[in-house]
């Protein structure tokens, strides 16, 4: 049964709040927390660079099940034209007082709405790391314009959880890839586009018009941006679609 916090009374040195959040839904047989509908909790990041696993939603088992294919293997789920999902999980922190790094798994269009946030604090010179968040079960307008269920963020001027020093480093190299680099044409455009990489094309309208089929939804003046940014003397390169801060 979910429990919900009393209000509490929350006192740092910006100001005194009276707010009320949901206690994160927790496994009994693992790490992993995650929240229902419309529910809102508090958490601190543990790490923002997410452990990614490809799965197939199995009818039959009526769970998510492993794509075989990222090990190199022949996958069966594949075969038989069974859509592959992208899951990404991240570790936070749920509570003061409790140093146990929880796991939250999110879709693709959640992934890419936290990378755009956790980049816009780097260019800023904030440490995401260091906040706390309200994390909302809600819906997200995806890059299509989309609305999908997913978690939106909104950082709060509570005190931070953890301390930096008892965190996972964010000097790590695991870490470091997100803070280095940015993504100017979205994660979820490269995803679809791997096919096509180190590809020839015609023309510059050739690969806009496949990226047009791909993204009917995006807008034309954006997709365009994209095709010129990822071509490069007619040749694919998706290594482009990244921007290095250093």
């Amino acid at each position: 049964m979910l429990k919900k916090h009393r209000p509490v009374l929350r006192v740092n040195s910006w100001k005194t709040e009276l707010s009320q959040y949901s206690d994160w839904i927790k496994s009994p047989k693992s790490a992993r927390v995650w929240l229902s509908d419309s529910m809102t909790a508090l958490g601190q990041f543990a790490f923002i660079n997410p452990l990614h696993r490809i799965k197939h939603w199995s009818s039959s088992k009526k769970q998510r099940v492993d794509c075989w294919e990222p090990k190199g293997n022949e996958c069966f789920f594949c075969k038989r034209g069974m859509a592959q999902i992208h899951d990404y999980t991240y570790g936070v922190y749920s509570e003061k007082g409790d140093d146990t790094i929880y796991y939250l798994s999110v879709n693709l269009s959640t992934h890419s709405h936290f990378q755009r946030y956790f980049s816009g604090c780097f260019d800023n010179d904030v440490n995401p790391c260091d906040l706390i968040h309200k994390f909302t079960r809600t819906k997200i307008t995806t890059l299509s314009g989309l609305k999908m269920n997913g978690y939106d963020l909104k950082a709060t001027e509570d005190k931070a959880f953890m301390r930096e020093v008892f965190r996972p480093s964010l000097q790590s190299p695991h870490q470091n890839k997100i803070r280095d680099f940015k993504w100017v044409v979205p994660e979820e455009v490269v995803l679809k586009l791997v096919d096509y990489d180190n590809k020839p094309m015609t023309s510059l309208i050739d690969f806009f018009l496949i990226l047009k089929g791909l993204f009917p939804r995006i807008d034309d003046k954006k997709l365009k941006s994209y095709a010129i940014r990822l071509l490069e003397n007619n040749i694919i390169d998706l290594r482009k679609a990244k921007e290095y801060r250093n």
